[in-house]
């Protein structure tokens, strides 16, 4: 048999032996992507055409994430008490409506305000999801159950970035207006908007068999066992090294193509869909890869090869050579990203994966929010390479502390936390 052909029985295998809160869970990211993917293109373009400079616009975008960080504790617990599928629901009806006042007002005041409740409510889906799948896949076609999540969000952005690109083009022939400006990308965001408010539907019909979010005790109880945890603190150590590159570069894409590259939406689109492209073919293969070197070495190596192609991006003035670069980097940066997330809860006892989750994610996002801030300061200066090289650093030292403190966690990935320790 072809390794093709086993690659696709192998996931059509897990597909059917997922549950339906998997399933359903799926499609729920599927529509959070589309909407994401279509944000990613517009958002920060539609800032800086109210007027407003890259520096502020690295503050919304810091003051989101670092609200998500801080609330992915807060939004574990809340889990714990009213299960996955009342806060599922409830934060994505709240999170339509603070979207639609983001998307209507243009008070700086205001997009910062509701930039930070729209960062709380994203931390609950966030902290959720990797346990959830987890508890809702068995250990035999886990990481299958992950790459199909992964591919699935992958598409769904695909499209997003897609529609994205030449959303505004349509909106202003629609509505006729004189030019792709305010009013063109505003209407754009409102039809993200409605993608968004759709994926709550699937989520009504999740079953809570159990808790997935179970966390015990409170934060004193819980900063505790992370004083005790070396594993743990490994494991943010590194969130925190990815979460700094990402935020220096991630959020700033679509303005780099668009001020100093002078890419057009419809062209940034493009590239923003090769790069998920690249990255849905990745999710098939990984797998495949992860048994024949190992997860942790797949994990640094693909970290690894992504910087070179940060330097090309940050390097050329081409459009052409920077959107292959641009591509080659979010292929090599996020292909081992289902391997990394269900290795990261497998290596944990089952009563600490939402808080690991959490605190990880805390981690994650407060770098990115201070990357984010820093990247924004240095770019309204004109400074706008100056990110990229200082992001090369932070993945080349994610890249070796990754495999240094995780190499000899492969082998007993089956052992819980605890025993895993005291054998070091």
């Amino acid at each position: 048999m072809s390794v093709g052909r086993s690659l696709m029985l192998d996931y059509i295998r897990a597909l059917k032996n997922s549950t339906f809160n998997a399933r359903a869970f799926v499609i729920f990211t599927f529509l959070m992507s589309l909407y994401i993917g279509i944000y990613n293109v517009i958002f920060n373009l539609y800032v800086i055409k109210l007027g407003y400079t890259e520096q502020f616009l690295g503050l919304i975008i810091s003051a989101s994430m670092i609200s998500t960080g801080l609330f992915a504790f807060p939004a574990a617990q809340c889990c714990d008490r009213m299960g996955s599928k009342m806060c599922l629901v409830t934060s994505g009806l709240l999170t339509s409506v603070t979207l639609y006042l983001l998307y209507t007002v243009t008070s700086a005041d205001l997009l910062l305000v509701l930039s930070i409740l729209n960062g709380i409510l994203g931390a609950i889906p966030t902290v959720i999801g990797h346990p959830f799948l987890v508890e809702n896949s068995s250990r035999e076609n886990r990481l299958h159950v992950f790459s199909i999540s992964f591919g699935t969000i992958m598409a769904a952005t695909i499209i997003g970035t897609s529609a994205g690109g030449y959303l505004p083009q349509l909106c202003q022939a629609f509505f006729g207006l004189q030019e792709i400006g305010v009013d063109a990308y505003r209407y754009t965001l409102m039809i993200s908007l409605a993608i968004a408010a759709l994926s709550v539907v699937p989520l009504i019909f999740i079953k809570d068999r159990k808790k997935p979010c179970s966390v015990k005790g409170d934060m004193k109880t819980f900063v505790r066992r992370l004083a005790e945890s070396r594993v743990v603190r490994q494991l943010v150590l590194i969130s925190c090294l990815i979460g700094m590159g990402a935020g220096l570069i991630v959020p700033f894409f679509n303005v780099y193509f668009n001020k100093v590259l002078y890419a057009t939406t419809g062209e940034i689109g493009i590239i923003f869909s090769l790069a998920q492209i690249s990255m849905v073919a990745s999710a098939v293969i990984v797998p495949y890869l992860a048994r024949r070197i190992g997860k942790v070495r797949m994990i640094a190596l693909s970290y690894l090869c992504s910087i070179p192609f940060l330097v090309m991006l940050a390097l050329t003035s081409n459009l052409y050579l920077a959107g292959a670069a641009y591509v080659l980097r979010m292929l090599f940066m996020n292909m081992s990203s289902p391997i990394s997330n269900s290795f990261s809860m497998e290596i944990v006892d089952a009563e600490d994966m939402a808080s690991v989750s959490s605190l990880t994610s805390t981690g994650n996002y407060i770098a990115i929010s201070i990357g984010s801030l820093i990247a924004g300061v240095l770019m309204s200066w004109g400074a706008y390479t100056m990110p990229y090289y200082s992001a090369c650093i932070f993945y080349g030292l994610a890249a070796v502390l990754y495999f240094k403190f995780f190499r000899r966690y492969e082998e007993k990935a089956e052992t819980p936390l605890r025993e895993v320790e005291v054998s070091m």
